[in-house]
């Protein structure tokens, strides 16, 4: 290699070189590092202004919605290295300010921070658990012992399966209600109202809605377990290379928003306070997300650290099992899970009723 050639490309980079850089007005000078480093950052806040603003309002942001986040951070890393080789401190802020909106706005970081705000009342605390184990795990014995390691107050289970259903009625001292979806409670269950699924059919969906009213150690309060329809079909359309995929996009997010519109409004239908858990099938940024549950405080972004992805499909990682609570309680701890076999990873979150 000739160090000449790379210390000329070094300085040609660095605007060091003549006719290496270009001129902005009369003070600003861009030279080529700060200008990859600027269409970095440029990449970066334009796709998150767009998960953040339109996702599931304009079907290609929808797609993007829905698609792995890590491959979008991938021009950072040799934007920032090479900033940091050629010692460009314009370059390296821009580069970094790109990162940090990137790992925020994009891949979902959480630091958790509002665990430390807010204090609650350990006597009436409760620990929530929500997992889709998508039929039954690759274990018969498997869902007895995580319960039993995982000593939920609540366990919310999604697409429960026979075997499932079959192993959670054997568990001692809980109360239960076992079908499509299951609920385990330490908590007396006073009453289960469901939210008839012809209301979701006659829309085009298949979601599940259950509100279950809980004496807790404290008092009585609402827990609502949700599976709401998934976007999955429209967008394999989209890859087979149909040409009425946007269409079908656009059709299927306007079930999906009325799905929510409706579960939202027998969420509330209930006295309170109130906790609902379950697949959402959409991650926070969604628009229709935030129409009708950004009232209620998520239990991973409140409380946990890291990107929380729930859901497992190859290459790409969301976070679309969700834990709310209303403004009654306060989310001291969440986390996800370990991979227990299911395309699904468990949500945990320990909740405590508000100090008034």
């Amino acid at each position: 290699m000739d160090r000449y050639k790379v210390r000329r490309l070094a300085l040609w980079f660095t605007g060091r070189a003549p006719r290496s850089g270009v001129r902005i007005g009369s003070r600003l000078r861009l030279v080529p590092i700060e200008g990859i480093a600027l269409l970095v950052a440029t990449l970066i806040l334009i796709v998150t202004l767009l998960l953040h603003t339109v996702a599931d309002d304009w079907w290609p942001a929808t797609v993007l919605l829905f698609l792995g986040r890590w491959p979008w951070m991938l021009p950072v890393i040799p934007a920032l290295l090479l900033a940091l080789v050629l010692r460009a401190r314009r370059a390296i802020v821009i580069a970094s300010s790109a990162a940090v909106i990137g790992f925020f706005g994009i891949m979902e970081l959480s630091l958790g921070l509002g665990r430390f705000l807010g204090r609650g009342d350990d006597t009436s605390a409760v620990r929530v658990v929500t997992f889709n184990t998508g039929g039954d795990l690759p274990a018969p014995l498997q869902l007895v012992e995580l319960v039993a390691q995982w000593e939920p107050d609540i366990l919310a289970i999604q697409e429960c399966g026979e075997m499932s259903r079959q192993e959670l009625g054997r568990i001692p001292k809980y109360f239960s209600n076992l079908g499509p979806t299951c609920v385990l409670s330490r908590f007396p269950i006073l009453r289960i109202d469901s939210l008839r699924r012809e209301n979701f059919r006659a829309a085009g969906g298949a979601a599940w809605v259950k509100r279950y009213r809980l004496q807790g150690r404290a008092g009585e309060f609402d827990f609502t377990n949700v599976h709401l329809d998934t976007p999955r079909k429209a967008f394999e359309r989209l890859m087979a290379g149909s040409s009425d995929a946007p269409t079908i996009i656009e059709d299927k997010t306007a079930v999906r928003d009325v799905e929510s519109r409706l579960a939202r409004r027998w969420v509330d239908i209930g006295p309170g306070p109130r906790l609902v858990a379950g697949d959402f099938n959409m991650p926070t940024e969604s628009a229709i997300f935030r129409r009708h549950w950004s009232t209620m405080t998520d239990g991973f972004e409140r409380a946990g650290f890291g990107f929380g992805y729930s859901r497992l499909a190859g290459w790409i990682r969301l976070r679309i099992d969700h834990i709310l609570v209303d403004d009654n309680w306060v989310v001291k701890s969440a986390r996800v899970l370990p991979d227990y076999g299911s395309d699904h990873l468990p949500v945990m979150a320990d909740v405590e009723l508000r100090q008034r």
